[in-house]
């Protein structure tokens, strides 16, 4: 399922059979989940639309079983995911370790080069990650960006630890997976959103949660921290109104973790004295690195974080995915089931 037009459903096209290069397996795609970032691609509202070649196949989300490798490190059958950036190792920051932050990707699956809308594909070998049996194929498909992007943005950038307290701005599907590695880490998690259908499917993993909309919100945050304030706050949403919530509510010295964003908007809402005279941080997340995904993957295998799937489609439904997430009638991830596995 392919952009041909910007503005226009995705439409079915057909594609030759890759070609299997040294250092690169044949996939099959057995899922793949749709995240808003598809939305903005296939409506041409990301950076690199101007200059992205069309007709273009989405989905960055992907689940797939190996049909042959070259060399054969892996096994035929075996399931995997595709970490979607693939790096060109030379600019500084691929040099400085930063992979996810490579200046001259070699490939960025579903975003500038194909993904995963489509039944078969290849990508390097060392950009896989194996799956565990104990997750299956559709709860597979959020582990790189939904959960993998949660892991970074909790653990990584912002050190939340047990014995915290952390709120997260926004219950989607980076959100609410967010609001569970809190939870898993032995920290206290409060989870704020506008949607009620969010808060009750967060309520009902025995997490807590808070009105994102309702001024007593924030105060009850304040009061359940003996008027001090979270450790860390974690905004999903990235607009001027949550920034400015997140900073009401972290605590002098604590770190507000930005993972939502939109490419026409400005950081605005930063109280200059509460950012430098309290020391608080403000730290962008991006993605995941190749050893964190590994272990939000094991956080999942383990039962720590349960990959929330709102729905699963068929691959030739994909634009009804694509205008749940505009009409924001998605909690979680939508599931395309590209192989027929569900």
């Amino acid at each position: 399922m392919a952009v041909r037009e910007y503005g226009e459903p995705l439409a079915p096209i057909e594609l030759p059979e890759p070609e299997l290069q040294p250092g690169y397996a044949l996939l099959d795609v057995l899922t793949c989940g749709v995240c808003f970032t598809d939305v903005k691609t296939s409506r041409g509202r990301m950076p690199y639309s101007d200059e992205l070649e069309l007709p273009h196949v989405p989905g960055h989300e992907i689940c797939a079983r190996v049909v042959r490798a070259d060399p054969p490190v892996l096994e035929p059958g075996t399931v995997v995911v595709v970490y979607h950036l693939w790096p060109c190792r030379r600019c500084a920051r691929c040099r400085a370790g930063v992979e996810q932050l490579c200046q001259n990707p070699q490939g960025w699956t579903g975003f500038m080069t194909p993904g995963g809308f489509q039944q078969r594909m290849a990508a390097p070998l060392d950009r896989l990650t194996v799956v565990p049996p104990e997750i299956d194929p559709v709860h597979a498909a959020p582990l790189t960006c939904a959960i993998g992007t949660s892991y970074r943005a909790v653990i990584t950038r912002g050190g939340v630890r047990a014995g915290d307290t952390a709120v997260v701005i926004g219950l989607g599907g980076v959100g609410i997976h967010a609001l569970q590695v809190v939870s898993a880490v032995g920290a206290r998690a409060i989870g704020l959103d506008v949607s009620p259908r969010a808060r009750r499917v967060a309520a009902e993993l025995g997490l807590d949660v808070l009105p994102g909309d309702d001024p007593d919100s924030d105060r009850r945050v304040i009061d359940s921290t003996a008027g001090d304030g979270a450790d860390a706050v974690i905004d999903t949403v990235g607009s001027a109104a949550t920034v400015a919530q997140a900073f009401r509510l972290v605590r002098p010295a604590g770190r507000v973790v930005g993972v939502g964003y939109s490419v026409d908007s400005t950081l605005e809402g930063v109280p200059t004295a509460r950012f430098v005279l309290e020391e608080v941080e403000l730290v962008g997340s991006r993605y995941v690195a190749l050893d964190e995904l590994e272990r939000a993957v094991h956080m999942v295998a383990d039962g720590d974080v349960r990959p929330v799937i709102d729905r699963v489609l068929p691959l030739e439904r994909a634009n009804d995915a694509l205008a749940a997430l505009e009409e924001g009638d998605v909690v979680g991830r939508v599931v395309l089931d590209v192989a027929g596995v569900g």
